[in-house]
């Protein structure tokens, strides 16, 4: 048997090829010793994908590492190989995960994006997300226990099936194909419904936050935003860094689910019925964090194409769209007051692009020097007003 090893953010992986049979055991575990007392790290992974054969050899190897390592785990493994460990019982004490179904992006048509991943259609009835980033086993089993148990606290979603291998490292989650359009792409084909559509938009906001639920699956979202906070400030100066910590401050802890990306484009129509898509920033909160996330696209994009892109809507909907949405979300039909909730959205949509510079995605490292320079313009410079505009609107909802 060969095998090959990496060392990535501390985890140890080797990638098995062949036949783990009596010789090629002994061998390999004394290479396996050698290697691990070289190379510190938290977890260990046995990459199975071309893994043949295991012989009763072979399991006492790995049981050793199951008993030593503080994090074990197995692989990729084919049908037959899992049966093993599965007939000797070993897959009820080790980690085990099957070889996932495969995938070919190229083959699929593209059908949505966002800042962090795109949507492809597999089948008729299937579509799957997959983020730009290779994904860990650990984040997209969050995300499919998520959009599960969303699905069983009453939360109209799409449902989700399996993970796939989308290949070059990179995983996706299996949805069922919603036959229907976004809200947002509804709102641009029909503008004349907009009035009824945002009506309906905001009573399934309030629907979500009025479910309270401590599954620990969730999280808590300020959590989140604490963690984008310390990436952040690795980017700024030390006052900058306390900037975000006083605004990190006025925003509350919360006890209800809220999306975490709640606009237009994550919600489907289909048949009548209003489905909450992208579950993977589901957490709970407070009803602010879902109204940062709706200001940053009420507020528009760089482009006519961007802003269908990410929201299906053109900026001139996209701006009749806000002007409805705070007329109605916050009962009031008086001018000066519908400006000064757009105002505050507007620093709602600061505070989430200011909060991401430390994103590692693709479009935060191209535009992160551009945000930097903005928030030295218009955020930091009128960071008291933005902090008491917080605190207002989290009074009020």
């Amino acid at each position: 048997m060969n095998f090959t090893y990496n060392l990535n953010d501390g985890v140890l992986t080797f990638s098995l090829d062949g036949r783990l049979d009596t010789e090629a055991s002994a061998k390999f575990e004394a290479e396996l010793a050698e290697i691990s007392r070289n190379n510190p790290h938290s977890s260990m992974v046995f990459d199975a994908e071309k893994l043949q054969y295991v012989a009763s050899s072979g399991l006492r190897t790995i049981l050793k590492m199951v008993k030593t390592e503080k994090d074990f785990s197995l692989e990729n493994v084919s049908d037959s190989v899992y049966n093993v460990f599965e007939m000797t019982g070993f897959s009820r004490i080790m980690k085990i995960r099957k070889a996932l179904r495969k995938i070919d992006l190229d083959k699929c048509e593209k059908i949505g994006f966002g800042g962090n991943g795109a949507v492809y259609r597999v089948s008729e009835d299937e579509i799957v997300k997959v983020n730009y980033n290779p994904s860990t086993y650990a984040t997209l089993d969050l995300e499919l226990s998520k959009a599960k148990e969303a699905f069983l606290l009453g939360v109209p979603t799409a449902i989700s099936f399996d993970l796939v291998d989308c290949g070059e490292g990179r995983r996706g989650v299996v949805y069922e194909t919603i036959k229907s359009k976004s809200l947002g792409e509804t709102i641009q084909n029909n503008p004349e419904l907009m009035e009824e559509l945002t009506d309906r938009y905001i009573e399934q906001i309030n629907k979500l936050h009025s479910i309270r639920t401590d599954n620990p699956v969730f999280g808590s979202m300020k959590d989140n935003y604490r963690t984008q906070v310390e990436s952040a400030s690795k980017y700024l100066t030390e006052e900058e860094g306390k900037m975000l910590e006083m605004i990190l401050e006025v925003l509350p802890e919360g006890d209800v689910l809220v999306h975490g990306d709640a606009h237009p484009k994550n919600i489907m129509i289909q048949n009548d019925e209003m489905l909450w898509i992208d579950m993977e920033g589901m957490s709970v909160g407070h009803p602010i964090y879902d109204l940062i996330s709706i200001a940053v696209v009420l507020n528009g994009m760089r482009t006519d194409e961007m802003a269908i892109g990410i929201c299906g809507m053109d900026n001139a909907t996209v701006t009749k769209l806000k002007d409805c949405f705070i007329r109605k979300y916050f009962k009031t039909e008086d001018p000066e007051m519908i400006q000064k909730y757009a105002s505050m959205l507007d620093a709602l949509r600061l505070i989430r692009a200011v909060f991401a510079i430390g994103f590692t995605s693709k479009n935060t490292e191209e535009f992160r020097p551009a945000i930097i320079g903005m928030a030295r313009q218009v955020f930091f410079p009128n960071i008291q007003k933005i902090a008491g505009g917080v605190k207002y609107l989290v009074d009020s909802l």
